[in-house]
């Protein structure tokens, strides 16, 4: 999880207001306020090799894809995330208090790193898990080709299927397909050198 900022409780007003007139981007968590911390070289060419993918199989389906620069408010609670890649299909829903932040995600990417993977795991898939339009949730690894990639199902339960390399995970949702092998084509040996 990103650095915590000294310990005070915020209110959305402040933060809003804080993260207009910030430099860097800030995530907040049921009052808490984390600084986000830059991503590895690892993690910005997966990011990268992520959107490149989706935009294309995007273009004229009602749906867009969003970089990390993209802020999702959580359902009627103080929190505000900026997951790593974000699909949001028309029309796109803004928080009352906010006309940035999109509230209807449909699909979530984060990259998993060693710093933010429990919370990934944990209580931001919790969090996630809490926003109606979400249908799909996607974990991507830095360490080895691995993509887990949790689905809602009609129950409202949450499938998890994890691909490695050759594989193709796909997000019936948005109907478009992701070659694990495409996503990674060159990530480590570039960031190795």
């Amino acid at each position: 999880m990103a650095e915590a900022a000294p310990s005070r409780r915020w209110t959305v007003a402040e933060y809003l207001a804080q993260e207009q007139a910030a430099d860097e981007k800030h995530m907040l968590w049921d009052g808490e306020l984390f600084a986000m911390a830059g991503g590895s070289r690892v993690h910005n060419r997966l990011v990268a090799a992520i959107l490149g993918e989706l935009r294309p199989q995007l273009l004229g389906r009602g749906c867009a894809a969003y970089a990390s620069d993209q802020r999702i408010a959580m359902a009627d609670r103080p929190r505000y995330v900026y997951p790593d890649a974000t699909i949001v299909c028309a029309p796109v829903e803004t928080a009352a208090d906010d006309a940035e932040s999109i509230t209807n995600p449909r699909v979530v990417f984060e990259v998993l790193s060693d710093s933010t993977e429990a919370f990934d795991r944990g209580d931001k898939f919790v969090g996630y898990r809490e926003i109606a339009a979400l249908t799909d949730y996607v974990l991507v690894s830095q360490r080895a080709a691995r993509i887990e990639h949790f689905a809602r199902q009609a129950d409202g339960s949450w499938l998890l299927r994890t691909y490695e390399a050759g594989s193709t995970v796909v997000l019936g949702s948005v109907g478009i397909s992701l070659s694990v092998d495409a996503l990674y084509t060159d990530v480590f040996d570039v960031a190795a050198g």
